[in-house]
Order: structure tokens, then C-alpha cells, then sequence
């Protein structure tokens, strides 16, 4: 029979908070290099590599908006759609439409639709528990071209593209089913825009799984295409090489990723592994500026990169008024569930 325990015999919501706050420090802490380039790239070289962004600067006001989406995806009973962030989204006209789990993997996401504007947006949960602490802090690098990587290419012939382990593990969980589901939605409502939305390593799968769609990978031959995709990511790591970002950057599609501040999560994985930022830069400063960084470059050194040197744990955990982790502890009994590990 399995037997349980909480992690450090956690006895009162205090305790649970801290053990959650010493994983995602443990994140930090453990962060490895990738052995994945020949040629390692300094972050000097990453910033000043010449580039344009093709793809369509970051919309503020639209990542205003999402944002609520990507806090609603931490609440407990989500298909409720009561909690404050569910409330704030159905404000602007998003209806929860359909919820997705991998209870082995623990992750989640879910479909809102906007009749009005004619949206279906998908948005994946960041780090919550234990099993995506691990994925966080896989310390591997794979390449989609090799077959090693549970990715098979579609259409795309480019460079090499090489992508975080742990980031494809945790996509791949939830994907079979976000195609099931969201293509039923857009056989129902055609020439709708699909956005992917998603907080943390959320944000990391939802580009992940928009890559995927882009690219046609495993999708059925019947699969409708939509009217157009967009992109935004909150506290979005590095998840892929330099061919990686070079893909997004040549998309002509609205691609926004917010940093907060000095949001731990924006430095890793370390770029010295190989990892670069994709899309468009919206850095949220401390002196409280919406900056729009620059199109020229990977990682603009003027915007989240100038202090580096100041990352920390409470800019990742609120963008705007979203608190994270308000919804957990609300609920600290869910959420010592979260962190519950079953020994065989």
C-alpha cells in the first residue's frame, strides 16, 4: 500500500509557503550549463548579434489583459471560473470552455473563448509542485533534429534547433489532449485568432506547444487553421538555442514576453549554456516604465539584462496586480497537496 508524507512534516501554511519558496531558490541554485554548442556565446555576443524581429512589437495593452488569464491558471477550481483572476478575465469576455490535466506530470491548462472578439486562448500553468520543480531544473539541452527529443520536425528546415529537456517533458504532457480539445473549438468557431498564454515554465510550454501547432507537428490531417496565432509569455526562461529564437523572430506574428523587473526566471537558464531569448522584450522597470526594448537585438542589455545583478524571486511571483500565489494560499490545504509525494 502507498504511504504519504508532506515534505518536512509541513503542520501550517507558513511552513508550506517556505518549503515552496526554498524549491524555487533550490531553481536558481542548481541551474546547469548545457555542453549543447561548440561555440559558447558570451551575453555580450548575445546582445550584440545584428537581428531584426520580424514579428509584430509587444502590445501592452493585450498583455494587460492576458495577464489575468495566466493568474487564473494557478486557482484550484478553475472551470468554477470564480476566483479573482477568473473574474477579471470574464470582464473583458473570456468564458472558461474546457480544462486539461496530466495528473502524472502535474501540469495544466485550460481554453477560454472571447465570441466577441473572436479569440480562443490557451494557457498553461507554471511551476506549482514538486514534478515541475524537476522540470524546471532538468539540466539537459535536446535537438529536435537528432530524434532524441520526444519532437519530430514538421515543416521548418532551418538550423538546428535545440530546446530544454525538462521544458519539451513538461509541453509534451499536455499537448495530445490541447490539440483534442482545441481543435474541436476551432472547427466550431472558424476564423477565430489563437493566442497561447502562459506564466513561468507556462510560458515556456505555451511556446513550446506554438511551435508545435506552427509547425504541424502531430496534428490531425483535418486540424482547422485559424484565422492567425499570437504569443504572450510572463516570466518566460530561456528554453531554446540561438536557431530557436532565430524561428520566432522571423515570424511576422504578435510575439510579447513580459519581464517584471529583475524576475529571476528572465536569467535562466544561463546564456553561457547556449539558451537565448525569443520575440519581443516588454520590461516592466522599476522606476514602474512600460519599456519596449529593442527589435535589433536577442536580449536587449538596456532593458531586463542591466540588472541582471538584482534578479530575485518577488518580481516573478506578481506582474501588475497578479499575485501568483494568492489562489494557493487561499487554499493551503490544496496546496500542501501540491507538494504531497507518494513513496512506493
Amino acid at each position: 500500500m502507498d504511504t504519504f508524507f508532506v515534505a518536512n512534516c509541513v503542520k501550517s501554511w507558513s511552513k508550506i509557503y517556505k518549503f515552496y519558496t526554498v524549491l524555487i531558490l533550490y531553481v536558481i541554485s542548481q541551474s546547469q550549463l548545457s555542453q549543447c554548442e561548440k561555440t559558447v556565446l558570451t551575453p555580450n555576443d548575445i546582445s550584440t548579434m545584428p537581428i531584426t524581429i520580424a514579428s509584430y512589437g509587444p502590445d501592452v495593452a493585450r498583455a494587460k489583459k492576458y495577464v489575468y488569464l495566466s493568474g487564473a491558471a494557478y486557482c484550484f477550481n478553475i472551470p468554477a471560473w470564480k476566483c479573482p483572476y477568473c473574474e477579471k478575465a470574464q470582464g473583458f469576455g473570456y468564458d472558461f470552455h474546457a480544462l486539461i490535466v496530466n495528473k502524472q506530470a502535474n501540469t495544466l491548462a485550460f481554453i477560454a473563448i472571447n465570441k466577441e472578439l473572436k479569440e480562443v486562448v490557451v494557457t498553461i500553468r507554471g511551476t506549482l509542485n514538486v514534478a515541475n520543480v524537476v522540470q524546471d531544473i532538468h539540466p539537459s539541452i535536446l535537438s529536435i533534429e537528432t530524434g532524441s527529443s520526444p519532437l519530430g520536425r514538421g515543416k521548418s528546415k532551418g538550423p538546428e534547433i535545440r530546446i530544454h529537456t525538462g521544458m519539451i517533458n513538461a509541453t509534451n504532457s499536455l499537448y495530445p489532449e490541447i490539440v483534442e480539445k482545441f481543435g474541436k473549438v476551432l472547427k466550431e468557431n472558424e476564423n477565430f485568432e489563437v493566442v497561447l498564454v502562459g506564466h513561468s515554465l507556462g510560458a515556456a510550454a505555451a511556446s513550446l506547444t506554438l511551435f508545435q501547432l506552427k509547425e504541424e507537428i502531430r496534428l490531425p490531417a483535418d486540424f482547422p487553421t485559424p484565422k492567425s496565432y499570437a504569443y504572450f509569455g510572463y516570466g518566460t526562461p530561456r528554453l531554446g538555442n540561438q536557431a530557436y529564437a532565430d524561428y520566432w523572430n522571423g515570424q511576422a506574428m504578435q510575439i510579447t514576453r513580459v519581464i517584471n523587473k529583475a524576475d529571476f526566471a528572465a536569467y535562466t537558464p544561463p546564456s553561457l549554456g547556449g539558451y537565448v531569448h525569443h520575440g519581443n522584450e516588454l520590461w516592466l522597470s522599476p522606476t514602474g516604465e512600460e519599456k519596449v526594448c529593442s527589435k535589433t537585438v536577442y536580449e536587449d542589455p538596456n532593458c531586463a539584462n542591466s540588472i541582471a545583478s538584482m534578479s530575485n524571486l518577488q518580481d516573478h511571483l506578481q506582474y501588475w496586480d497578479v499575485e501568483y500565489l494568492s489562489c494557493a494560499r487561499a487554499d493551503p490545504l490544496a496546496t500542501a497537496g501540491q507538494f504531497v509525494i507518494p513513496v512506493v
